[in-house]
């Protein structure tokens, strides 16, 4: 009985806090209770009653060259390695042509190909502000999302900078699993960082009302239990609040049901939430152009810090 009664503790804690960023057992490690594009993708749908780790960006952290680091949930795609099987027939075919003389690749530039994730598109349901005092105009996240990458890679040209954007159309639904895959797939000699942009939503009464004004500012979320996607979070951070001046939410994570891009885009990977678009004096700045040229501003700055410093300390 007493030997019971400790496996049912043990089996509380480990539902509280368990499932963070680490790599597989020999058992594996228990999928979710709900499918991937079920749970919540970003903070604005995160439930007040979910578990959250907050960290300070000022916390030093220190990857040593060549540690490694989990950056995704890899028994996820454990579903997705060939099965062992045997050789198959042997066939012979004719020689073929001789190939053209293959031609040296284009060196790629920087340090780094950052996949930037403008989410959503103008299918995707909600995400939208309630209508301001004209009963005509709202601020529709997508659009938001698109102008700030658009004036980042204006920089990034500038500066020399690899980047890839995720989903450049327009017309699209939420397309959660095409834009990760995209990132995935993606060729590339150097080593990727996905950065998804978007704007925040909090608890309101419903789609057109105001959230309180109280709840305001900027978060950027990690994969839990990544020290590689808490240091990015933390430059990202850092920048945001100081180029906009406004309320430092700090880093986040969660140690269960993380988002669908942290857990399985095959790279480094971090969410900023810039700003909430439900609430009203929030709103009205994140339509203006010049705070929208600040947020970008920022993303930038960080993205050179990290292209001129790295991500590993001695």
């Amino acid at each position: 009985m007493f030997k019971k009664i400790i496996e049912a503790i043990g089996s509380l804690f480990s539902s509280l806090f368990g499932g963070g960023k680490k790599k597989p057992s020999s058992g594996g490690k228990p999928k979710p209770s709900l499918p991937d594009t079920e749970l919540p993708q970003d903070g604005s749908e995160i439930r007040p009653d979910t578990i959250v780790v907050v960290a300070d960006e000022m916390e030093k952290i220190v990857i040593q060259p060549g540690e490694v680091d989990a950056d995704f949930d890899e028994d996820l795609f454990e579903e997705e390695k060939p099965a062992n099987e045997g050789p198959g027939p042997v066939v012979v075919t004719p020689d073929p042509d001789p190939e053209p003389v293959p031609q040296p690749e284009p060196q790629p530039k920087g340090r780094y190909l950052w996949c930037l994730d403008n989410g959503h598109g103008k299918q995707t349901p909600g995400k939208r502000s309630p209508l301001f005092d004209d009963g005509a105009t709202r601020l529709f996240e997508y659009e938001f999302n698109r102008d700030i990458v658009a004036r980042m890679v204006k920089q990034l040209d500038e500066k020399g900078v690899s980047y890839f954007i995720t989903v450049p159309e327009v017309d699209i639904d939420d397309f959660l699993e095409g834009r990760v895959n995209r990132a995935n797939a993606k060729k590339s000699n150097l080593p990727k960082i996905f950065v998804s942009i978007h704007s925040n939503a909090a608890p309101a009464r419903s789609s057109e009302s105001w959230a309180p004004d109280t709840i305001s500012g900027i978060e950027t979320w990690h994969f839990h239990g990544s020290k590689t996607g808490q240091k990015i979070a933390s430059i990202f951070q850092k920048h945001l609040i100081n180029e906009t001046g406004w309320v430092n939410r700090h880093l986040k994570s969660r140690p269960q049901g993380q988002f669908y891009v942290l857990r399985r885009t095959r790279m480094p990977s971090v969410l900023t939430e810039n700003g909430f678009y439900n609430n009203k004096a929030q709103a009205a700045d994140l339509m203006k152009p010049e705070v929208r040229q600040k947020i970008a501003n920022a993303h930038v700055k960080a993205i050179l810090e990290i292209e001129a410093n790295g991500l590993e300390s001695a």
